[in-house]
């Protein structure tokens, strides 16, 4: 099962794409792909793409925003698109930490869309997805090395989180869970929306991820993670806009 949970989780979301931290490509994202959103009072309000209202639960605090772009870049793409940004978006992050600043819990909500110059969509299958307010979304759980995948890809968004937060002086373990729900945005298929709940795997477990996946009973990894889908699902809620 431990090695099922790897095998289902996401690795970004959208293959063989990685994120461009550039002066230059961060102003395109913004101008490519900006609409009006805001956040008050742990209240997330999305004016469009989708329009939807998130409370995220008072344990977590809000951080702040950042733009990113996304940069066609493996052979998964036709090679007139290799090297060009093909998507954009906005990350909202959110984080539970103590008073050192050393972080336990984030809750993140991402914003992306493919930019209008190209016919990409997202190819997800929602019929068998659950509703949650009035739009359908995939779930699925991952436990990772956030730190290795941000030197293995500096500029994607999960690594472009981390420098974010600790640039601000928060403190991160290397090995996350993470409970993630992915909804469309636009009845196009062009944009999507990403709600990510994470924790701090020793932090949380007591475990590595090396234990977690090669040291404990079968029975106890299938807790662990039923425990963590509940608590992302008590982390927000979508309110009527």
């Amino acid at each position: 099962m431990k090695k099922q949970i790897l095998v289902f989780g996401i690795l970004i979301s959208i293959l063989g794409c990685q994120s461009s931290g550039k002066e230059k490509t961060e102003e395109q994202a913004k101008n490519l792909y900006k609409t009006e959103r805001s956040v008050e009072n742990n209240l997330l309000k999305s004016e469009e793409l989708p329009k939807v209202n998130i409370r995220v639960d008072e344990e977590f605090d809000y951080i702040g925003n950042f733009d990113f772009e996304i940069v066609a870049s493996s052979d998964e793409w036709a090679e007139e698109v290799l090297g060009k940004p093909i998507a954009a978006g906005e990350r909202f992050v959110f984080a539970k930490a103590d008073e050192t600043k050393e972080v336990e819990k984030l809750f993140i909500v991402q914003f992306e869309g493919f930019l209008s110059n190209n016919t990409f969509t997202y190819k997800y299958d929602f019929s068998n997805a659950e509703f949650i307010g009035n739009n359908r979304y995939r779930h699925n759980t991952w436990f990772y090395d956030s730190a290795l995948l941000a030197k293995e890809n500096p500029q994607n968004e999960g690594a472009r989180t981390r420098v974010f937060l600790e640039e601000k002086g928060f403190k991160l373990e290397d090995e996350y869970m993470m409970s993630r729900f992915v909804g469309l945005a636009s009845e196009d298929r062009k944009n999507e929306i990403i709600i990510y709940y994470l924790e701090m795997l020793q932090k949380s477990t007591g475990y590595s991820l090396e234990e977690f996946e090669n040291s404990i009973p079968e029975e106890e990894a299938e807790s662990i993670e039923t425990a963590l889908i509940e608590r992302s699902r008590e982390s927000f809620t979508i309110e009527p806009y």
